[in-house]
């Protein structure tokens, strides 16, 4: 597995952070999701291995030796040790959306349109969106579907990326959830975090027609009124597991809560056709969440 760092700075600065109180839930199925502290994200003094899963490593974690040949166990592993290109898609996205830059990342107070918005990435995996998101400002939680996760990838990759702010620049510490989406979205939402986001951020999450109606449920719980938006960054098919951008749009249209429109395209011919979606609350409707 690839590391993978904002190539933006040259100087090691420091980052501070306490752990709010971690929760965990389950739904009536049986389903679980926990908060994670970061401190039991792994710590690793030598630089150039951090964010480094190799699949032998990720089989071994999980017990799951499948996964030596495949990227997706149904309901065991969902592809979050694997950087995925639309997980790159949505930060050249952000970049050019929020026009950011080295300079405005580096600064002790961003001058840029994410500072002080409230960003969960769902589906996070290496984290990078969220991560950008994080120095230009933004307060970011990290969500991925298995624990082992978050703490060998997610939460080092973080404290790696961060680490590269200049001295004396610090950023809003991050929150790490685990668990199917649908215990996540319950979870947060009995616990403060209903209604909470201002921006979703999530990539190649929508790979079969069940995810996605999981995701679905989660981003209505956790979407704040009427105001935040959702950006799902996805190839157009998913072949031979089923998903597509225009089974989700359908799904979307279908709920009828939120509206679904594509606002960015790849189609280069020599990879995956790709798309960034964006859901919003209508104006007219009354928005629906826990």
């Amino acid at each position: 597995m690839e590391n993978f760092s904002f190539n933006f700075f040259g100087a090691v600065g420091s980052q501070a952070n306490s752990d709010p109180v971690a929760y965990t839930s389950s739904t009536e199925e049986g389903v679980t999701a926990e908060e994670v502290p970061q401190q039991q994200g792994l710590k690793v003094k030598d630089e150039p291995s951090i964010g480094v899963v190799t699949s032998e490593q990720a089989a071994a974690a999980l017990a799951e030796p499948e996964l030596q040949a495949s990227d997706l166990v149904p309901r065991k592993y969902e592809g979050g040790f694997k950087l995925w290109e639309g997980a790159v898609d949505l930060c050249n996205f952000l970049i050019q959306q929020h026009q950011l830059t080295p300079q405005l990342l580096q600064e002790q107070t961003p001058r840029t349109s994410l500072r002080g918005k409230k960003v969960l990435e769902l589906g996070c995996g290496h984290g990078l969106p969220g991560i950008l998101c994080q120095l230009a400002g933004a307060t970011v939680h990290y969500q991925d579907f298995n624990k082992q996760v978050i703490t060998s990838l997610t939460i080092p990759n973080v404290r790696a990326n961060l680490a590269r702010l200049e001295q004396g620049v610090c950023r809003e510490g991050a929150r790490y959830f685990a668990g199917d989406w649908e215990a996540v979205g319950h979870m947060m939402a009995m616990h403060g975090l209903g209604g909470y986001y201002d921006i979703i951020l999530t990539a190649e999450t929508i790979y079969s027609r069940e995810s996605q109606a999981r995701l679905l449920s989660c981003i209505k719980q956790v979407l704040q009124p009427p105001h935040g938006v959702v950006y799902v960054a996805a190839k157009s098919f998913y072949f031979g597991v089923g998903g597509s951008t225009a089974s989700f749009t359908d799904l979307v249209k279908a709920d009828g809560i939120l509206e679904c429109t594509q606002v960015w395209k790849v189609e280069d011919g020599q990879s995956n056709k790709r798309e960034i979606l964006k859901l919003n609350f209508p104006e007219a409707i009354t928005p629906y969440f826990l």
